[in-house]
């Protein structure tokens, strides 16, 4: 419109007018930011003003009204159906009521899924066991950063740890409903030739609803079945949920400190010597 005012298109540019006017409207500011305002731009987005519930769709709407380019502007017909529709948008969320259906469904099934049940509500028990031993462990996380900026952070995939952590007790044969493990490994020279130390821990839950704990702290050349210090406790035990499991969380994380203070007094000996400039 500038540029060749009698041969250009006026529709899309007053799509652009009309988008920034919408945003000032919409978040009762007096002046309009300049050019195209792109979804998700942080501290300019509708809801940071006005929070809505669907501010994010008028935001999109502006986005696409404010582009540069004006073949990639909604037309005016298209803009006036979006807000049309925009005013219809449901503002509470979707919803079912199944307690009838549950009921019914309890009524035919439930000797079949009352041991489903307890399971589920066993399982949410153990992730909340998760959780707490993440609180507990994150003061020797923070120590093992604090000692190697090149510390990993939580791996769950270190075959290794998982060897180390893996149960092969049985228990009676009992099936294991639930495993979690995790493992910090600290290795501040290139691999293979570096000296590494593990700090690893997992949790299960048995078929019977007893939670298991397992800990161990290694160290020892990369790649290499050599150790130069192992520990490793477990299995500790017991009922998921109760008092009893939280006094093993803070009695087994308690034995792995001392544990790590020990390992890592061996790791850094073990570390050989860099030359220094």
């Amino acid at each position: 419109m500038i540029l060749d005012p009698s041969t250009a298109d006026p529709h899309p540019a007053d799509v652009y007018s009309l988008g920034k006017t919408l945003w000032v409207l919409a978040t009762d500011q007096r002046f309009r930011p300049e050019g195209h305002q792109p979804v998700g731009t942080r501290g300019f987005e509708i809801g940071d003003f006005r929070p809505h519930a669907h501010a994010c769709a008028l935001d999109q709407e502006i986005d696409l009204m404010t582009r540069i380019h004006p073949e990639e502007r909604p037309s005016k017909e298209q803009v006036a159906r979006d807000l049309k529709v925009w005013r219809e948008l449901a503002n509470e969320p979707v919803a079912i009521d199944v307690s009838e259906a549950r009921s019914r469904l309890r009524a035919k099934l439930g000797a079949a899924i009352a041991p489903q049940d307890t399971q589920a509500r066993r399982k949410e028990l153990a992730l909340a066991a998760v959780r707490r031993l993440q609180e507990l462990t994150a003061p020797l996380n923070q120590a093992l950063r604090d000692l190697s900026a090149r510390t990993e952070i939580d791996s769950a995939t270190d075959k290794m740890t998982t060897n180390l952590l893996r149960s092969h007790r049985g228990f009676g044969g009992l099936q294991v409903e639930f495993r979690w493990s995790r493992c910090r490994i600290v290795a501040p020279l290139d691999r293979p030739v570096s000296m590494t130390l593990r700090m690893g821990r997992s949790l299960e839950l048995l078929a019977d609803g007893a939670l298991v704990l397992h800990l161990m702290v290694h160290v020892g050349p990369e790649g290499v079945m050599a150790t130069n210090y192992n520990w490793h406790r477990g299995p500790y035990t017991a009922p998921v949920g109760t008092v009893e499991a939280e006094r093993m969380l803070q009695t087994g994380i308690g034995e792995l400190t001392d544990a790590l203070g020990d390992g890592i007094a061996v790791f850094v000996d073990q570390l050989p010597r860099q030359g220094t400039e």
